[in-house]
């Protein structure tokens, strides 16, 4: 099993720094907007998954279960920092109502 935690981590982190070098390359190209947000909406995907695996293996790490659901408000807290990125709605309420900074 440690095998596969490893090897999720290693895909997840490589296909997180691919997908930060092809938005590099198309900003600087003269990309359409929509292909841009697009990118940036794929990019939260994998940032997201790469808070799950991180997740799983922090579970994997304790058995106190205070430790555990500290982790897990710790993930999602993340989480919904990447997600309000892209919605500018969950952004403006949730965030910005309280001037909690992105973690991003």
């Amino acid at each position: 099993m440690k095998k596969l935690d490893k090897t999720l981590s290693v895909i997840i982190l490589i296909a997180y720094a691919v997908l930060w070098v092809i938005s590099w390359i198309m900003v600087y190209n003269n990309v359409p907007e929509s292909v841009l947000t697009g990118m940036a909406i794929t990019r939260t995907v994998v940032l997201c998954l790469m808070y799950f695996v991180v997740l799983y293996n922090a579970l994997g790490w304790t058995e106190s279960w205070i430790l555990r659901i500290v982790f897990i408000g710790l993930a999602l807290f993340l989480i919904a920092s990447a997600i309000a990125i892209q919605v500018p709605e969950v952004y403006s309420y949730i965030f910005g109502k309280y001037n909690i900074p992105l973690m991003v």
